[in-house]
C-alpha cells in the first residue's frame, strides 16, 4: 500500500516542492544564460583607437568603448587582436561572434551592425605652410604620402594610381603607417593621407612637430555581430542607448573624457 502524509504535511509538502523547482529551473537559467553571454570579439591593432595595451589588456579609445557596453550588458566579452584580413575570416567562418571594424556592406549577408557607432576620419597632414586639396584636381602637380593598402585615398580621388602613372601627382607608397608617418616627417613629401589616428604615431615620433589635419573621408566604426547571435546584438544595442542617456557616452560615439582617463590604456611604441 502506498504511503500518504497526513494531510496537515500537504501545504508544507507542496511549499518545499514549489520551492526546489524554483531554484532548479533558476539554476539551469543562470546556467544557460552563463553560456550565452560569452562573447568573442575579433579586433586589429590600430592605435589609438583599437589595440593591445602594455599590460596586455586590450584597450584603446574605441576598445574602452566597446568593452563598457559588454560589461553594461552584462556580457562576457574577449577580445582576439589579429591582422585584419584574419579578423574578417574569423568572423565569417564564426571563430568569433562579432568584429568591430568600420560598416562595410559586405558584412551585411553574415552580420548586422550594432546601433553604437563612432566616426573614424581620414584625410590630409600636410606641413610647411602647404595648401590642403578639396578636390582630387587639386592634387596635380603636387606631391603625396599613401599607405599601401589603404583604400580611403580613392574615396577622395578615384583615379589616383591614373594620375600618378601619367606624372600628374608624385605618389609615394609607404608600406604601414609608421614608415608613412617617417617619410612625412623627413618632408618626402607636403602631403600626408591618413586616419586622424596617425596623430598618435606623430606625437609619439617627434612631438615638437607642427602640422595641420583636414578630414576628407568619414565612416562610421561599428560592432558587426553574426546573425546567429542576436541576442548579443540586442544587449549591446540596450547598453549603448543606457549609457548614452546616463551620459557616459558623448555624441562622438565615445567614453566621456572622465571615464576614458580612467579606462584607456596606451598602445607599445617601438621606432
Amino acid at each position: 500500500m502506498e504511503a500518504r502524509a497526513p494531510d496537515i504535511l500537504r501545504p508544507a509538502l507542496a511549499i518545499l516542492t514549489a520551492v526546489i523547482c524554483l531554484f532548479t529551473s533558476v539554476g539551469a537559467f543562470s546556467a544557460e544564460t552563463g553560456e550565452n553571454r560569452k562573447v568573442r570579439i575579433a579586433s586589429f591593432s590600430f592605435p589609438p583607437i583599437l589595440h593591445t595595451a602594455t599590460s596586455g589588456d586590450f584597450s584603446g579609445t574605441m576598445g574602452e568603448t566597446v568593452k563598457a557596453l559588454c560589461e553594461k550588458a552584462d556580457l562576457d566579452c574577449g577580445f582576439d587582436v589579429v591582422p585584419l584580413k584574419r579578423a574578417y575570416k574569423q568572423l565569417r567562418n564564426g571563430s568569433v561572434d562579432a568584429l568591430i571594424t568600420i560598416d562595410v556592406r559586405q558584412l551585411t549577408d553574415c552580420c548586422i551592425a550594432s546601433e553604437w557607432s563612432s566616426p573614424w576620419t581620414a584625410g590630409f597632414f600636410s606641413m610647411g605652410g602647404s595648401d590642403i586639396p578639396d578636390t582630387a584636381q587639386d592634387l596635380v602637380g603636387r606631391s603625396l604620402i599613401v599607405v599601401n593598402g589603404m583604400k580611403s585615398p580613392y574615396s577622395f580621388a578615384g583615379d589616383l594610381d591614373q594620375m600618378a602613372n601619367d606624372g600628374r601627382v608624385a605618389l609615394y607608397r609607404a608600406p604601414h603607417i609608421l614608415s608613412s608617418v617617417r617619410m612625412f616627417l623627413h618632408k618626402r613629401a607636403p602631403l600626408l593621407w591618413g586616419g586622424e589616428d596617425f596623430k598618435w604615431y606623430l606625437e609619439k615620433v617627434d612631438p615638437a612637430t607642427t602640422y595641420k589635419f583636414a578630414p576628407r573621408f568619414m565612416k562610421p566604426v561599428v560592432v558587426w555581430v553574426r546573425k546567429d547571435r542576436p541576442d548579443i546584438l540586442s544587449h549591446l544595442n540596450q547598453a549603448f542607448h543606457e549609457l548614452r542617456e546616463k551620459g557616459e557616452i558623448g555624441e562622438a560615439g565615445l567614453l566621456n573624457p572622465r571615464l576614458m582617463d580612467e579606462r584607456y590604456q596606451d598602445a607599445p611604441f617601438a621606432e
